[in-house]
């Protein structure tokens, strides 16, 4: 079984259409521009799932890192591809899916208010679903109340 984590990348500058063609279709060429980018965000740990949360039906049995992985999936590849920008109504979408569900499956996440603030920190800026920080970054200190690692901003 299979262990997957979600972080969240928040990026500063857009990421030009080509570019986020190669991200979104799990290509590993090499982009200056991605590449840059991504040791420039700021990380944020969002929770993790395994196998038995990708589910056949949709929404059966998923958990809130599931449902923002999904959702950042399908506002970067519909219409055309892009490093979706957080504004207000990004920002209210995710946290509606973020919010924990009846019917999910338990898995590890973060609390709501904290991933909350990590996105209003970064209102404007590009958000894309990562496994893992860069390995180029550094670690930040955390924001008040976050202790643990995985919780932390990075940039």
């Amino acid at each position: 079984m299979f262990e997957y984590c979600l972080w969240l990348a928040a990026v500063p500058e857009p990421i030009p259409e080509a570019e986020a063609g190669i991200y979104w279709n799990l290509k590993d060429l090499p982009t200056a521009t991605l590449d840059a980018a991504l040791r420039q965000a700021h990380y944020a740990y969002v929770g993790s799932w395994q196998d038995t949360h990708l589910a056949e039906i949709p929404q059966s049995g998923r958990c809130s890192a599931v449902r923002v992985f999904d959702w950042l999936f399908y506002r970067g590849t519909i219409d055309r591809y892009q490093v979706p920008i957080l504004d207000a109504r990004l920002r209210a979408e995710l946290i509606g899916l973020y919010r924990p569900r009846p019917d999910d499956l338990p898995a590890e996440s973060v609390n709501t208010d904290e991933f909350a603030m990590f996105l209003t920190a970064h209102l404007g800026w590009c958000l894309l679903p990562e496994e893992a920080p860069s390995p180029t970054t550094a670690t930040s200190p955390a924001p008040q109340g976050q202790s643990d690692r995985r919780a932390g901003w990075l940039s």
